[in-house]
């Protein structure tokens, strides 16, 4: 039994009945022409194998020109089928055959005589399929099965019936139909090829990709590591929730592309002023080396116009300007209420709300009319070297196989561990100016390159100017099967534990 509103759906399951999820296709592809409308439904096919086999669920499947009907008796059938892009609706309905309509009007008020008594109900039946095979009309069995059910119930209520007795009627098959779940409509995953979503983990970045792939779209993500493994943590968990729920057909991939050592160069050499609007054009210069590279011809972003300071309508045209590759911005007319709605029907709204946002860009009053003029002085002031590199450097994960964020070790410590050798990864000034006693001064730039050679045994401690370079070349040097770590807030950090240490 299933209830919404003042509307009751029930049906019992007497013997030879056939459970069966009766779909609903999206509106689209009812206007496609017939070779585009036979290659969508070709991909909706495979999305809902791909979906079911995934979730290990037995089930049959029956497809005609305009219906398809699965057949299973898993429970959780009809709220996976209800998740596929392309279907409009899923009516979950107990099937049967018949050969005449007493046997529909039998079964009918076998199913629905108890289920009416004392309440208002309606009869709602359709033919579907060859309807010269059916030798009666619709409204034959609404008025024979009304009147059948009629005496113990409170009577029929056309507009808002307590009790819905559906019915769709085939040549050969009759099934009374429960409450129809609703699906997300739109086309098929997969038929509009693939593209790159930029992924932050919070409430936006998703709804941005979730929208994009109703429009049929294969979605790979891009992650910028700004925040170290905590920020890594939450990002993996939104990208793995929103796969498992809705990239079906597709085996989605994540990049992780660590910028920490670039905001670290960006705001050693540029204004505060400008360190958020520069952040968002190094992203999306990086974003386009990867489209380039992999052959997504557009990326996306959860950008909604006036939402921050970045956003300003000139400050999008700043950043946009020289980036050869289309940025898709499916949000950018939606308020943050809007979003935060779409976000819990996605079922990514509780992981988004716990992923840490990064704040370490506070660099005073941001501009907000800014052009791409003066946007690219600044974007002199930093190496595209980097960038690049940083690009090429990246890791790569199946989503769906990747592990959990929770197994992410933080290379972040705030002591010197017995015997470690201290890696200064500063410049030959700074280093000049101070240094940890008896360590060893590899700048950073030659660092990235060179720490390969570095013997495996012992333990490394590296430090730079405020700990995100070091954080990310230890965490490479984790992956490679070094012992590495990071000192926490950078050399300032380390000077005064090393006074501390002295005073003990």
């Amino acid at each position: 039994m299933f209830q919404t509103d003042a509307v009751e759906y029930f049906v019992s399951k007497p013997a030879k009945s056939r459970r069966t999820n009766i779909l609903r296709l999206s509106g689209e592809l009812g206007i496609k022409s017939p070779q585009v409308r036979k290659r969508f439904q070709n991909r909706l096919v495979h999305n809902i194998h791909d979906a079911l086999r995934r979730a290990e669920v037995d089930y049959e499947l029956h497809r005609q020109w305009a219906r398809i009907d699965v057949e299973s008796d898993d429970e959780r059938a009809g709220e996976i089928l209800a998740r596929i892009y392309g279907i409009k609706g899923v009516v979950p309905a107990t099937r049967y055959s018949w050969e005449t309509l007493d046997d529909i009007l039998d079964l009918g008020e076998q199913l629905y005589a108890e289920r009416v008594e004392g309440k208002k109900f309606a009869v709602r039946a359709r033919r579907v399929g060859n309807r010269d095979g059916i030798d009666f009309q619709s409204g034959d069995v609404n008025r024979q099965l009304g009147a059948r059910l009629f005496d113990a119930s409170a009577g029929v209520d056309l507009d808002h019936p307590e009790v819905v007795v559906g019915v769709e009627i085939r040549e050969d098959e009759v099934f009374f139909l429960d409450e129809e779940l609703p699906g997300p409509a739109g086309l098929p995953m997969g038929t509009e090829g693939k593209a790159l979503c930029l992924m932050s983990g919070g409430f936006d970045s998703a709804v941005a990709g979730w929208m994009m792939q109703k429009r049929g779209i294969d979605l790979d993500f891009l992650f910028f590591n700004l925040g170290g493994p905590a920020h890594e943590r939450g990002v993996r968990d939104v990208t793995k929730r929103l796969c498992e729920l809705w990239s079906n057909g597709y085996a989605a991939k994540l990049h992780v592309v660590d910028l920490r050592s670039l905001v670290a160069e960006m705001k050693q050499n540029v204004r505060g002023s400008y360190w958020q609007l520069l952040l968002k054009r190094l992203m999306m210069r990086a974003a386009h080396l990867l489209c380039v590279e992999q052959g997504y011809p557009a990326m996306i972003t959860g950008e909604s116009a006036g939402q921050v300071s970045s956003q300003t309508l000139m400050n999008l045209a700043a950043i946009q300007q020289p980036i050869p590759t289309p940025i898709l911005r499916p949000l950018v007319g939606l308020n943050k209420n809007d979003i935060t709605e779409l976000a819990r029907h996605i079922g990514t709204f509780d992981i988004s709300a716990s992923v840490p946002e990064f704040c370490a860009l506070d660099g005073g009053r941001p501009v907000t009319t800014c052009t791409p003029d003066k946007l690219d002085v600044e974007e002199a002031r930093v190496s595209q070297t980097l960038l690049e590199t940083l690009v090429e450097k990246r890791r790569t994960h199946d989503v769906l196989e990747m592990a959990s964020g929770d197994e992410i070790v933080d290379v972040e410590i705030n002591r010197v561990p017995e015997g470690a050798v201290v890696l200064d990864l500063r410049t030959h000034v700074a280093d000049n100016a101070w240094s940890y006693p008896d360590s060893v001064h590899l700048p950073f730039e030659k660092a990235i390159e060179n720490v390969a050679y570095l013997p495996k045994e012992g333990t490394y401690l590296l430090c730079c100017e405020v700990g995100l370079k070091s954080a990310f070349l230890a965490e490479q040097m984790r992956r490679a099967g070094f012992e590495a770590y990071s000192f926490r807030g950078g050399t300032h950090a380390l000077k005064r534990h090393q006074k501390k240490q002295q005073t003990v």
